[in-house]
Formats: structure tokens, C-alpha cells, sequence
């Protein structure tokens, strides 16, 4: 069935080739099931083509996105060019990559996997905040009622107390706190928006918790990308020539950038590092190991399977921290509420002696 054909099937729109378009970015559990998917029938034989008319035909869910990219290639446009505005940016450089140097099935299996482990993640961090967030529902219909109801009742009973205490430092200080913080955190996202890809992730790797895990999908990200070009007998310089094609301003362009200028001005790969704390040493050693290219391909895919396994680990360790944490946060708030509440009582009877 040709692509004319397929758009006229009985199930599809009869407007895709129009409305191909409009077609919104894949979330990840389309875009990780898209990938296994032309990694399968890549795998048993299929061409690329006939994979993704195969793909249009059988799943209405990747129908229309599909034929963007059979359009793309139609025009003339490499696989990546036409699958990239439906993906990630991550996912797209690795597929330019893969697709220039032969490895595109293995590439989408690694992908595919990558999205259904953190799919799994997701699954977990979900089940585990529903308890808390069901208790932090519970608990804010309780403050509420107490601000509508109790509090009122009390400045009826105790109304000198009450005005005093609506006058106390404490609950002007409370009042105008949203104020600063909301300034505060306006000012930060467009601080951050101005910095560029190497500063940001420069200052989330130092962030606690959540740093150590970013360090280790950084050290995963570039290893993979690199044991696919040197799996290939690249050198430095085409390794640099590959990436300054990817997307200007991302973070392993950049990188590219950096990497040629230190190549021009003689200096070695560990200044490169020292300037940049999220680069991993092993890289570096790896790179600069005086083995043959197959030999550091074998490490860096070695290497990038570890740093991937840590990350699940690393992810693991920060869900089982965000129940007690919710937690914690649900016990200050009441025993905040109930010092709101008792503080009056207690300056009233205080009062009568």
C-alpha cells in the first residue's frame, strides 16, 4: 500500500496530509512505544519506509504523525529531520547520529528503553503521592473550615485577644510572605532562561538530590552519543563535525564548541573538565587512553550502561525519600494550624488571671 493509498484508508483522517502540521509533540509513552515499535520491524527485515507505512496502517494513536515523517521523507528530508519536531531534543541527536552511522535500530531499542524506565519511574512517584496528596486534600478542607468557621467564632468570644492577635509581626510577616517569594521566583526563571545550556546544567548538578541524579544522565547522555561515533572509527575532528550539527545553543553542541576550541588552542581534554563539572573524568580517560577506537567504544558503552543503571538507582533512593518528606510537610502544617488556633485560647485565659 502506497502513501496515497494509506491516507485514504477508512479509518485514518481524510485530511492528514493537511493537518500533518498541527501534529503536537509525542509525550513519552507514544514516543517510547513509536521507537520499540521501527525498532522491532527494522529488526526483522522491514525497510524504513515500509516500517513506518506498517506503523500508520496498524496504529491509529501514531497514525498522523507517522505521516508527517513519511511526507518528510517523501520530500527528500532525512529520517531524523522528520521525526525531530514530534520528539525530544536528546532523542533526536542520538537518532542523527545513529541514522548517519548505520546503528538506527540499536539507537531506537536504547531509546525505547530509556522512555519505558522512566515511564516506570513516573508510575512509581504517582502511586507513592497519592496517599500524601489525598491527606494534604483532607487537610487543607480542614484549615479552611477552621479559617471559615473556628476563627470567626473565636474573635466573637475573645475579641480584644483576637484583634491583638491579628496585629502581631507574625501574621503581617505571614500575610506579605506570597509577595517576595512569587518576586523571587520570577526573577530566577528569567535568570535561568538566559543562561546558556553548559551554565544550567553547571548549576543543577550542584543542586542537592536532585544534582547527583542530573550528573548521572549527563554522564550516560554524552557516553552513549560518543560510543556511537567511535563505534564507527571517527576521530576527534568528525566527532566535532557531527555535533556542530545538532541544534544550536543544546547543551552537547555547545560541548562541540568548546571541544574544537580546545583542540585549536593545543590545551588537553582534563582543562576541559575542570572548567566544566558535569563532564564525567572517565570520559576523559577513555578519550585519552592511547587505546584503539573499538577499544574506547567497548569502554564508553560499558560506561554509559553503568551511569544508566546508577540513575535508576539514583531515581529509586529519591521516591523513597518523597513519601517521609510529604509527610514531614503535612505534620508542620497541622501543628502550625493548631498554634493558629490555640495561641488565642491561650492569650485569653492567660488573660483572666
Amino acid at each position: 500500500m502506497d502513501y496515497q493509498q494509506l491516507l485514504k484508508t477508512s479509518w485514518l483522517h481524510p485530511k492528514l496530509q493537511n493537518d500533518s502540521n498541527s501534529v503536537k509533540k509525542w509525550p513519552v509513552q507514544i514516543q517510547a512505544a513509536f521507537f520499540d515499535s521501527l525498532a522491532n520491524l527494522l529488526s526483522i527485515g522491514f525497510s524504513l519506509t515500509e516500517a513506518l507505512k506498517f506503523i500508520a496502517e496498524t496504529d491509529h494513536q501514531l497514525a498522523r504523525g507517522v505521516g508527517r515523517i513519511i511526507a518528510s521523507l517523501k520530500s527528500g528530508n532525512d529520517f531524523s529531520e522528520g521525526v525531530r519536531p514530534l520528539i525530544e531534543t536528546q532523542a533526536y541527536h542520538q537518532l542523527l547520529i545513529a541514522e548517519k552511522h548505520g546503528q538506527l535500530s540499536e539507537i531506537l531499542n536504547e531509546l525505547a528503553k530509556f522512555d519505558r524506565l522512566r515511564l516506570k519511574q513516573l508510575k512509581k512517584i504517582k502511586a507513592m503521592l497519592i496517599y500524601p496528596l489525598f491527606l494534604c486534600c483532607i487537610l487543607g478542607v480542614l484549615i479552611l473550615m477552621i479559617r471559615l468557621y473556628v476563627f470567626p467564632q473565636i474573635r466573637e468570644l475573645m475579641p480584644n485577644v483576637g484583634a491583638d492577635y491579628q496585629s502581631t509581626g507574625y501574621l503581617r510577616i505571614l500575610k506579605w510572605l506570597p509577595v517576595p517569594v512569587v518576586v523571587s521566583l520570577i526573577g530566577a526563571v528569567i535568570c535561568w532562561s538566559r543562561k546558556d545550556a553548559i551554565t544550567q546544567a553547571q548549576m543543577i548538578v550542584k543542586l542537592p538530590f536532585v544534582g547527583k541524579l542530573v550528573r548521572k544522565y549527563i554522564a550516560y547522555y554524552l557516553a552513549s552519543n560518543l560510543a556511537t561515533l567511535l563505534k564507527n572509527g571517527l576521530s576527534v575532528q568528525e566527532i566535532y563535525a557531527i555535533l556542530s550539527e545538532f541544534k544550536s545553543g543544546s547543551l552537547i553542541h555547545l560541548l562541540g564548541e568548546k571541544l574544537h576550541t580546545t583542540l585549536l588552542e593545543g590545551r588537553s581534554f582534563k582543562g576541559l573538565v575542570d572548567r566544566h563539572n558535569f563532564i564525567p573524568n572517565e570520559i576523559v580517560k577513555f578519550m585519552s587512553s592511547g587505546n584503539t577506537i573499538p577499544e574506547m567504544a567497548n569502554s564508553m558503552t560499558a560506561y554509559s550502561r553503568l551511569m544508566f543503571d546508577e540513575m535508576i538507582l539514583a531515581t529509586d533512593k529519591m521516591i523513597g525519600f518523597i513519601q517521609p518528606a510529604m509527610f514531614i510537610v503535612i505534620g508542620i502544617t497541622i501543628v502550625s494550624t493548631y498554634f493558629q488556633l490555640l495561641i488565642p485560647i491561650y492569650n485569653s485565659v492567660k488573660g483572666m488571671y
